[in-house]
């Protein structure tokens, strides 16, 4: 079951011309989606790709007006790219081979699976990395930390001689031994490093 709350913000769109199966799935999707359109044919669905811009499109193939390849080839485009999940009744290799072209994310054979549907939906959205900080700055002594910031800062040596009162040349011993422990190959290392992992 759905429980990404980046997925189940997104707001759906369910295309089916069968009023009871689009009823019914619509009712289901409402527990797990916030926003849930439908609409009964392609003609009506690419209305509602135009206004809306429903995150994921979930489409019937064979319709009135529009058949659901037509649809989605009419709504798509570089700046509006949804989560597509086609679903039929007919396993017609035709279709399937135009879905495939068009880099349609899943084909679901009806009637459909809810957990499957759901299941697709979510291996559509690339999961996040959860961002662990990078603690090698723990290796550093307490001098050798403080040293590290100002170069982060862009102190220069002598900058930073001054401040704590030490030849440029210790601060040089300092900058080697933090380029060691952490494993910088540049300047640009140890900013960059300093940046993501919020230290300065």
């Amino acid at each position: 079951m759905l429980e990404n709350k980046e997925i189940t913000s997104k707001s759906v769109l369910l295309v089916e011309d069968y009023v009871n199966s689009r009823e019914h799935t619509k009712d289901i999707l409402s527990l797990y989606f916030q926003s849930v359109y439908t609409a009964e044919n392609g003609c009506q669905g690419l209305e509602i790709i135009e206004t809306k811009k429903p995150d994921i499109i979930i489409t019937d193939i064979k319709m009135p007006c529009l058949d659901g390849i037509e649809m989605i080839q009419k709504g798509k485009s570089q700046e509006y790219n949804p989560v597509v999940i086609i679903t039929t009744a007919f396993s017609d290799k035709e279709y399937l081979l135009s879905a495939i072209d068009m880099k349609i994310d899943a084909y679901l054979i009806k009637p459909i699976n809810i957990n499957l549907l759901l299941e697709k939906i979510q291996e559509s959205f690339p999961v996040k990395e959860k961002s662990h900080k990078d603690l090698r700055y723990k290796k550093l002594s307490t001098r050798e930390y403080e040293v590290f910031l100002d170069l982060a800062k862009g102190l220069k040596a002598a900058e930073i001689a001054a401040k704590y009162d030490i030849k440029p040349k210790t601060i040089s011993t300092y900058r080697n031994r933090i380029f060691e422990k952490m494993s910088f190959g540049s300047n640009a290392d140890l900013v960059a490093y300093a940046i993501k992992n919020q230290l300065i």
